[in-house]
């Protein structure tokens, strides 16, 4: 096992980014596994089928800023835990079309491979930098 090599895992996570600037729930929600666990500052959601993590995307894309633009990201980092599972981390701000931060936050995603595919097992969405003061 090469606990170095987490390309597949990062791609996967940029798919999935990608779907979510779209404002497709239904794109973000093939990335996912079933099942799958969202934990966000507010909740934690069982999202045991696609249509689940659907649901539950379409909630958090309706009550976006309405001026939400894109989502950058610093660089992403990634650590394969096994041949079939890793983590991807790293921080993002929601943008407007002005490149004003309209929500800045932490992520932590759990993605394990099933046959050829990398899917989001656990989306952790936190504070930036993990500092429970922001």
């Amino acid at each position: 096992m090469d606990h170095d090599d987490t390309g597949g895992a990062i791609e996967a996570f940029r798919q999935y980014t990608q779907a979510f600037g779209a404002l497709d729930a239904g794109a973000v929600a093939r990335h996912f596994h079933e099942p799958a666990l969202l934990i966000t500052p507010r909740d934690t959601v069982a999202l045991p089928t696609v249509a689940a993590v659907e649901q539950a995307y379409a909630r958090v894309m309706k009550d976006m800023p309405h001026d939400y633009v894109r989502t950058e990201f610093s660089p992403l980092s990634a650590h394969r835990l096994s041949d079939d599972l890793a983590l991807v981390t790293g921080s993002g701000v929601w943008k407007n079309a002005s490149n004003q931060d309209l929500m800045p936050f932490g992520m932590t995603y759990t993605l394990r491979r099933t046959g050829q595919a990398w899917r989001i097992v656990v989306a952790a969405v936190h504070s930036p930098d993990g500092d429970p003061g922001r």
